[in-house]
């Protein structure tokens, strides 16, 4: 059986959405033919998932986590100290906040592939620190490399990078992913970005998500009309805003659309209650913070309904995700707020998994259609087979194209 080193920073039991597809890779790869080792951060156990994992510290991880702890122990007065970390973070760090953990990593990847032979490499990113370690450790061993992309790095609007730093990190991108055999991505729009940077063919291999992870869920059903966001804001650069300005105008209205529950899901830092005041929705908004990502499974359940909040930049339109997938496993209608010519929003209506809105009315009307489908008992989205793919599905297009490698 052939052997694989998969190397991501995100992994299970990590509850981020980032986490989930080399997750489900660890787990279904070997159903066809390959064995994987992953190359990741120490992040706990993970019983359900067999690969071996090989674990790689971060420097300066401990500094930095009694620095955030001591800012989240202050929250009123902490927030423009946190703004400065990560402005800090963003602006020093090449080519990205998590570069502490690539020469730990490379040493480790390094040193495992010396014990054992290894058949191939495959990085899924972001961070793009990954496609670093991986570039290193193929070239190191002459082995095939596969480089796949959940987001973009040059480019990406979550990032921000201008002037010489965005052109360095361009040119770093370009440098490594000559080197890559085979380069996949999750949608059509990012693999039209990603063969135009590169100049060359890119595979698009879909998220999925895994009906078995969700069966344990399958009993829970809602009983109110209320709403569940799990994922992370990207401080600030995804927001309710929307949201609550539309709950708040159809609570004075007196449209019973407007009296839900909202709940929030994820590291939020407080933005979300200082929005919630200033629509004055802020009674209706529960915040539960980061929990397991079994309890964030359970909470899509027990909602009526799932929110999607992207960036309203119209630059963002190219951005589909991995939550949408996830949610889809859910079973529940999703309300999605994004730029007018987002991707999601074609989706969203293609498949029948829910409502998008860019503007206020678009928001009301959303939020209404959601209340009448709520009030006529209509809970379960019925995913037709084009609609997500199947996580073993994902595992079996990852190995067709390794099995092209060697």
């Amino acid at each position: 059986m052939p052997r694989l080193l998969l190397v991501t920073y995100h992994f299970p039991p990590e509850p981020a959405a980032g986490a989930q597809r080399p997750g489900y890779l660890a787990t279904y790869l070997p159903e066809f033919g390959w064995d994987v080792s992953v190359l990741t951060r120490p992040l706990g156990e993970t019983p359900e998932i067999a690969a071996r994992v090989v674990p790689a510290p971060v420097l300066g991880a401990s500094l930095e986590s009694n620095v955030r702890s001591a800012l989240n122990g202050n929250a009123r007065t902490a927030s423009a100290p946190r703004r400065a970390l990560r402005w800090a973070k963003e602006a020093l760090l090449f080519p990205d906040r998590t570069v502490g953990w690539v020469p730990p990593a490379v040493a480790r990847g390094l040193a495992v592939s010396a014990e054992s032979r290894f058949d191939a490499v495959l990085s899924t990113a972001m961070p793009a620190s990954v496609h670093i370690v991986a570039a290193t450790i193929a070239r190191s061993r002459g082995l095939p490399w596969v480089a796949d992309y959940r987001d973009l790095w040059s480019g990406n609007p979550y990032l921000l990078r201008a002037g010489a730093r965005a052109h360095a990190e361009r040119a770093l991108e370009r440098f490594l992913i000559r080197r890559a055999q085979a380069v996949t991505t999750i949608s059509p729009p990012l693999g039209v970005s990603l063969e135009r940077l590169h100049g060359r063919r890119v595979q698009v291999i879909p998220n999925a998500y895994d009906p078995r992870e969700w069966s344990r869920y399958d009993a829970i059903a809602p009983h109110d009309f209320e709403f569940c966001y799990t994922g992370s804001l990207y401080d600030g650069r995804r927001s309710p805003r929307l949201l609550f300005e539309a709950v708040g105008a159809l609570r004075r209205e007196g449209d019973a659309a407007g009296e839900t529950r909202l709940h929030f899901f994820g590291p939020n830092s407080g933005e979300v209650r200082e929005l919630a005041r200033r629509y004055g929705v802020d009674s209706l908004v529960e915040e539960h913070g980061t929990v397991a990502r079994a309890d964030a499974l359970a909470a899509q359940r027990r909602a009526s309904n799932l929110l999607i909040l992207l960036n309203l930049d119209e630059s963002t339109a190219h951005e589909l995700g991995s939550k949408v997938f996830e949610y889809a496993g859910a079973r529940r209608p999703i309300v999605a707020f994004g730029p007018r010519a987002s991707v999601m929003r074609e989706y969203l209506a293609r498949h029948r998994l829910g409502w998008f809105a860019s503007d206020l009315d678009e928001a009301k009307a959303a939020l209404r259609a959601a209340h009448r489908r709520f009030v006529a008992g209509d809970l379960e989205l019925a995913l037709g087979r084009d609609a997500v793919l199947d996580a073993r599905d994902l595992a079996r297009s990852f190995a067709e194209q390794l099995n092209a490698l060697i």
